[in-house]
This record gives C-alpha cells, structure tokens and sequence, in this order.
C-alpha cells in the first residue's frame, strides 16, 4: 500500500507521471460526472438506497459489517431488482459499500460501486453498458475510442472484447479440464490430475480452491483488450438466472489489465431456487467458521410476488479509476482511505 505521512503531502506528492493525488481526485470526479450522464440519457432512474439493511448477502466471499440488528450495504442489487419489480423499467445506483475485505492494493472496505439494472434487457445489452461508458472516458482522456494507456499497456477497446468460458481459463491457464458435467466436489481431484497440488486448507475446501485459481489466472489477464469471462458453474452465483442445464448460468465477468471491473447476469426469477442458494450458502459459512447471516427476506418476497426477466451488472469505480489515472493503488483514488480515518 501507498504511504503518505501527513495531509501536507497526501494529495500533492507526484507519482512517476507526474500526476498527484488531488489529479486523480479531480479525474475520478470528472469520471463519475460521465457515468452519470450516460445513465441520465438512457433515462434510467437514479435511486437512493439505505446505507443501512436488514439483510445481506450469505456469500462465503463477502463479509459484511452488522450494526446492532442491521447491516452496512454489501450491495444494491436486491433493492435494484425490488424497484423493478414494482414498475422501474432501469434503475441505477452510484453509491458507497461495504464489506470486511482484506485492505489491499485493490480493496477497501468502504468503496463507490455503479450497479444497474434493465427490465426485460438481456446480458449482451448490460456488457453493451461498461462498452459505453469505457468508450466514453477513452474520448475524454485520450481524444480516441480505440484504446487506452495503463501501466505500460495499450488496451485496445474495440469490440468485440474477448470472450473466454469459466471452462477455458482454467483449460488455458492450468490445463484443468472441467467437464460440462462438474461438481464443485471434484475441484482437487481435477487440480491433481492437472499437476497441481493444493495445499492443506484447500485440499478441504473446494470452492476455496476454485477461488484462489481463479484470482491467479484473472492477474494474467486483459492487458491487450477487455476479456469477458462467461458460462459459470451456478455454485458461484447466487442471484444469476440458469438455463436448461442447472449446473451452469449465464455470467459475465469483466477483467481489465489483471482486474475485475464488472460483474452482471440475468436476473433469476425462481424464489425456491433463490431461497435454496441463501441457505446452502449460510450452511457453507457455518461449516468453514464463519457466522450465518439474515438474508434478505423482502427480496425473497419480492420473487414469490413475480419478477420480471431482466439482466443487471455492478462496476467497481474505485478499480475503474484507478485504470484511467494510471493508478496501482486504491488509495491513490480515495480522498481518505481506511488507515487514513
């Protein structure tokens, strides 16, 4: 992590560009005024949502922060989907969230994350979103729309963006062959026979294992043009809707020079198959030590209620500065980060 050693210096001391601190905050500002009007012109609804629920996520990924009955917002996506439930046909929301990541590089336990959602949209038209908006700041701060510059990459964003299956990165990157037929209790087995050895906490822990590779091959990635990760087995995805095949849903994740900037799929509409996800996930926090949480009651109201078919996405704009003011630090694009309060 960057260090700066007092508010003398933090927002004026120049980095190897020659850009500072109070630079990039004037950047990521003009790059929010952008977001927004994009959003404004496709008239979509901007809503407030509380900063403070009374359910949240049961993913074994995301740790939320309880405040006496309630919690800090991990994230909008529910209430987004209740809206347009209710008669929003587009809903945005720019806003802060939470969630007890590890402070790193790329993370900060309160950060600004864009989400959005479409009624009756499919995934091609919300991937069409970040293409938008990615054009957009490349006009503003490279007079092109063909690529930009990051840490001495030239991404070229000319569609189509690169497409890989969940399958073909790990066929790529580690020659795991993952059948279409995979159980997530097959993980090690499969890791084995490709040569890796996990180690002992993973050997136990599939979905942990999965996760960890996954990371690794995503920092090998999208430093020539935007990759798209796709088809993803539904153990990982809660809230995605699934086809025929229940093993795996339609997903797509967008990796940018190594990291993840997005992540959106088509809303599911089965409240049983919602509900069954929320408590095999809190039965899988339990079991690996971790507390249960209260998952969001309303939302499953909502989906017994009926939801109509739709896709939404949600964008880190912390990570999406950080790209577009040559930052390698989070803390580079926060007025204040964590250790800075």
């Amino acid at each position: 992590m960057a260090y700066y050693s007092s508010d003398k210096t933090r927002w004026l001391e120049k980095d190897k560009n020659g850009l500072t601190r109070k630079d990039k905050l004037f950047k990521r500002q003009r790059i929010i005024e952008l977001i927004r009007s994009y959003y404004k012109a496709c008239q979509f609804f901007e809503a407030e949502i509380p900063l403070l629920v009374s359910g949240t996520s049961p993913d074994i990924a995301i740790q939320s922060f309880e405040v006496k009955d309630k919690y800090l917002t991990t994230s909008t996506e529910y209430h987004i989907k209740r809206m347009i439930a209710g008669g929003f046909d587009k809903v945005f929301t720019l806003t802060k969230n939470f969630r007890e990541y590890e402070f790193d590089n790329y993370h900060n336990p309160e950060f600004t994350m864009l989400e959005w959602g479409r009624a009756h949209a499919t995934l091609e038209t919300i991937e069409h979103d970040v293409v938008n908006i990615i054009t957009a700041l490349c006009a503003e701060f490279y007079q092109n729309t063909d690529y930009f510059e990051y840490q001495n990459s030239n991404i070229s964003i000319k569609t189509p963006w690169q497409t890989m299956s969940f399958q073909s990165v790990f066929y790529d990157y580690y020659g795991i062959v993952i059948p279409d037929d995979y159980d997530i209790s097959e993980t090690v087995l499969l890791a084995q026979k490709a040569g890796i050895e996990p180690d002992e906490i993973a050997l136990n822990n599939p979905g942990l294992l999965l996760s960890v590779l996954l990371d690794e091959a995503i920092k090998k990635m999208g430093f020539s043009a935007p990759v798209l990760i796709k088809k993803w087995p539904s153990t990982m995805t809660s809230s995605a809707g699934t086809g025929a095949d229940s093993r795996w849903t339609e997903r797509t994740e967008i990796i940018i020079a190594g990291i993840e900037i997005a992540d959106g799929f088509p809303f599911l509409q089965d409240q049983a198959r919602q509900k069954l996800f929320f408590e095999r996930a809190n039965m899988n926090r339990v079991n690996n030590n971790l507390p249960a949480v209260v998952y969001d009651e309303k939302y499953l109201a909502m989906l017994k209620s009926g939801l109509c078919d739709g896709a939404g996405m949600a964008l880190g704009i912390d990570r999406l500065c950080m790209l577009f003011t040559g930052a390698v630090d989070i803390k580079d694009v926060l007025c204040f980060a964590w250790d800075e309060l």
